[in-house]
């Protein structure tokens, strides 16, 4: 078959479940549970021979031939499985499933089903495979001779589902000056640099880091800040800087050549803190171009 006539919901149409089941594949593309929470896996309280089913949704590609589509399928309520008896001697390693069964295509029930695919005890046990139109939730250790499962003898096998519909067109978020974080998947959050540079030096030239930044100056010495030509430190235009007198030395900020600095100083172009704790912010009008305010004479 090629184009699937009539389309899904048509209003006077009529059409096969399979249809359907297509047209959800374009929300849900591949196996997967819907939600971080659903149907985990956990061990019976109090640990017993069996395993507990958490409730949520999963999607389930249809696996027994081509073109099933997805089916969809929802947990209500918390269930119980049963883990068959260990062997004596040797572990094995059981795989849980949820499973439709599709009698159209096979076999002869019509339902969406738990189960324990139990594995072959060996001394080196490894798991059985998935069935057909299911999707996996769990491996479970039996260890020889065993008479509980616990917590620690199961493994999360689950995967999201994924979605053929467009998620938007944004791969990647930098932190630009005076922000941190950032990333290109997940769950991305930038934050503002409000860190704290402390200098002690005589001289000292601002650094891009310097965005949103306090910077401190303690010396008893004479000190001069030296905000730096734009080729040099590509602030952004409205880039801020605060410089903070800790110490007894006098305190002076000075633009590099080809740096113009403004302010209500005796020298508008080099503004100095006026006592011990002043403090003043540098702010670039444009590229540049500096407004200096604050405690300064």
């Amino acid at each position: 078959m090629a184009l699937r006539t009539p389309p899904s919901w048509l209003q006077n149409g009529s059409h096969p479940a399979e249809n359907d089941r297509l047209s959800v594949q374009a929300l849900y593309a591949t196996t997967g549970i819907i939600g971080s929470t659903s149907l985990a896996v956990s061990a019976s309280s109090p640990a017993a021979m069996s395993v507990r089913v958490a409730t949520g949704w999963a999607a389930i590609v249809g696996t027994t031939q081509a073109n099933m589509g997805v089916y969809t399928i929802y947990n209500d309520a918390q269930d119980t499985l049963t883990i068959t008896a260990a062997d004596p001697t040797n572990p094995r390693i059981d795989r849980i499933v949820a499973t439709v069964r599709d009698a159209y295509y096979t076999g002869a029930f019509n339902d969406v089903i738990f189960q324990v695919v139990a594995g072959t005890p060996a001394g080196s046990p490894s798991a059985p495979a998935t069935p057909a139109n299911s999707i996996s939730l769990a491996t479970v250790l039996v260890g020889a001779a065993v008479t509980q499962i616990n917590s620690g003898n199961i493994t999360d096998t689950r995967i999201d589902t994924t979605t053929n519909l467009p998620v938007g067109d944004i791969t990647n978020v930098s932190a630009g000056a005076g922000l941190t974080g950032g990333g290109s998947s997940g769950s991305v959050s930038l934050a503002v640099n409000t860190a704290t540079n402390a200098q002690t030096g005589t001289t000292y030239t601002t650094v891009l880091a310097d965005e949103s930044k306090l910077v401190t100056l303690s010396n008893a010495a004479s000190i001069t800040v030296t905000i730096p030509l734009n080729s040099s430190v590509a602030y952004p235009v409205g880039a801020q800087i605060t410089f903070a007198r800790f110490g007894a030395g006098a305190t002076t900020i000075v633009g590099a050549a080809g740096v113009t600095l403004v302010s209500t100083g005796a020298t508008s172009a080099q503004p100095a803190l006026r006592v011990q704790y002043s403090s003043a912010t540098c702010i670039q009008t444009s590229t540049n171009n500096w407004l200096v305010v604050g405690d300064i004479i």
